[in-house]
């Protein structure tokens, strides 16, 4: 039945007019000063939408991590939830007598589950790599390991990503090669004495400049560290002061060199499967492609991106939205590129079938994550493409990514009906769309998006589960 009625709302939005909205009840705070906008509707009997609720739902918004909603039914569309990244170890060498007489060329695919995806973490897809190496005979590889970098060019984050986000896990831009979500893990302690640097413990090989100093318990609760990564190098630079009476802590910080460290574990892995890499390992922006099959020496395919998907949409990990932005580049763009994958998300919005009056700005897209705050779509586009990817052969794969109450990042909002959604939070946004009763004979599409919000974010995650449970109620009459 829920399937049924979604292909509904989605051929509705596609060929049938919007009906005229019911008279919309004037949200708590509408005068806070905040800019709000949202869309609600449902499928009549008939099929057609029914608008139940609209405010401003042709202007363009700040989405927040709502924009991850369209983020994934763009990947799907393009890739299909059972598509899988693909790395391999490839050579132009000559191999004799368990020697390659040359060098061993990383084919990265931007895989994002090297990591968490794995019982054994990272070093478990690192090790089937290397044994399918050692499983061709070779034991020794006179030349380097090189990590074929043209596959990724350019730059892996926009322009305007926040000082305080590209340092931290949560903001970490994506690799076309990377292991444990391109992050790794720092503590930080106060120094022994009021004016020594703080103790900071990093990773073997991360070059860690340390421009702190640790200072009085009368600064206990105001002071703070910045974390600088030197992109492209192995270098961390921390800078800011430390109380003395404050506990240690540890920090999942950006890798500056994300591609270099997988590289150098494949190289681990090659020697804990008995094959030695004799040269350094290196990355380099051109290399002649494999010639022939023959030349490919180990090939690893990810889990399918289905799995991948409840991380972004309950849970709404930005960077695996990010690596979808890479991957769409990659496989449909052709270019690999950052910005053409976000390009190509862009393009999947634009393309949607027409729904017939309200026809939103387009919108301007700077992530796949909706971290930026230079994001801007309309309410209405979100359900469209909320609408679209309902009535799509892969509506319950992305229906069920979805959180449900009390799951993943719901866990913190007040009183909801039955749902499945995805919320947005940014300093000054808080916003959800999503399906109100997905498993009822009438669900509702909605987004609602508050922009500018001052208010405690409670106050306008309370507002918002006001109105979904008004147009629950609506829909039910």
């Amino acid at each position: 039945m829920l399937l049924r009625l979604l292909l509904l709302l989605g051929t509705a939005l596609a060929t049938l007019p919007l009906l005229r909205a019911a008279e919309a009840q004037a949200p708590a705070g509408a005068t806070d000063g905040a800019f709000r906008g949202y869309l609600a509707a449902r499928v009549v009997d008939s099929g057609e939408l029914e608008v139940i609720d609209e405010l401003n739902a042709g202007r363009l918004f700040v989405p927040a991590s709502v924009l991850k909603v369209v983020t994934v039914a763009a990947a799907l569309e393009h890739l299909g939830p059972e598509y899988r990244w693909r790395t391999r170890l490839t050579t132009n060498g000559a191999v004799a007598d368990g020697v390659l007489d040359g060098d061993l060329v990383v084919e990265p695919g931007a895989d994002p589950t090297w990591g968490a995806f794995f019982d054994d973490g990272a070093d478990e897809p690192l090790a089937a790599l290397a044994g399918q190496v050692r499983g061709r005979g070779i034991t020794r590889i006179t030349g380097d390991l090189v990590v074929d970098a043209r596959r990724f060019p350019g730059r892996l984050h926009p322009l305007d990503r926040s000082f305080g986000d590209l340092p931290y896990r949560h903001g970490a831009p994506p690799a076309g090669l990377a292991v444990d979500e391109a992050t790794i893990t720092v503590r930080v302690a106060p120094g022994p004495a009021v004016g020594a640097p703080a103790r900071v413990r990093a990773p073997a090989g991360l070059d860690v400049i340390n421009r702190t100093l640790t200072v009085g318990r009368d600064r206990r609760g105001a002071g703070s560290l910045d974390f600088l990564p030197v992109w492209g190098t192995d270098t961390l630079l921390l800078r800011g002061e430390y109380p003395i009476s404050e506990p240690s802590f540890t920090v999942p910080a950006s890798d500056p060199a994300p591609v270099l460290r997988a590289a150098r574990r494949v190289r681990d892995a090659l020697h804990a499967a008995g094959v030695a890499v004799e040269g350094a390992v290196r990355l380099q922006a051109r290399t002649r492609s494999a010639p022939d099959p023959a030349a490919v020496l180990a090939e690893l395919h990810s889990p399918p991106m289905e799995e991948l998907l409840p991380e972004i949409l309950t849970r709404s990990h930005n960077w695996y939205a990010e690596t979808l932005i890479l991957t769409l580049g990659l496989e449909v763009a052709e270019t690999g590129r950052f910005d053409d994958g976000v390009e190509v998300v862009t393009d999947f919005v634009e393309d949607l079938p027409d729904p017939g009056t309200l026809v939103p700005p387009e919108p301007s897209l700077r992530d796949g994550s909706g971290l930026s705050a230079a994001n801007l779509i309309a309410p209405a586009t979100v359900v469209r493409v909320l609408a679209h990817a309902a009535g799509r052969p892969w509506a319950d794969t992305f229906i069920d990514a979805l959180a449900g109450r009390g799951e993943g990042t719901l866990r913190a909002w007040p009183r909801l009906p039955p749902l499945a959604a995805k919320t947005g939070t940014l300093r000054h946004t808080i916003a959800l769309a999503g399906i109100i009763g997905p498993d009822s004979d009438a669900p509702v599409v909605f987004c609602y998006i508050v922009n500018h919000n001052t208010r405690p974010r409670s106050a306008a995650r309370g507002e918002i589960a006001a109105a979904l449970r008004r147009w629950r109620a609506a829909a039910a009459r």
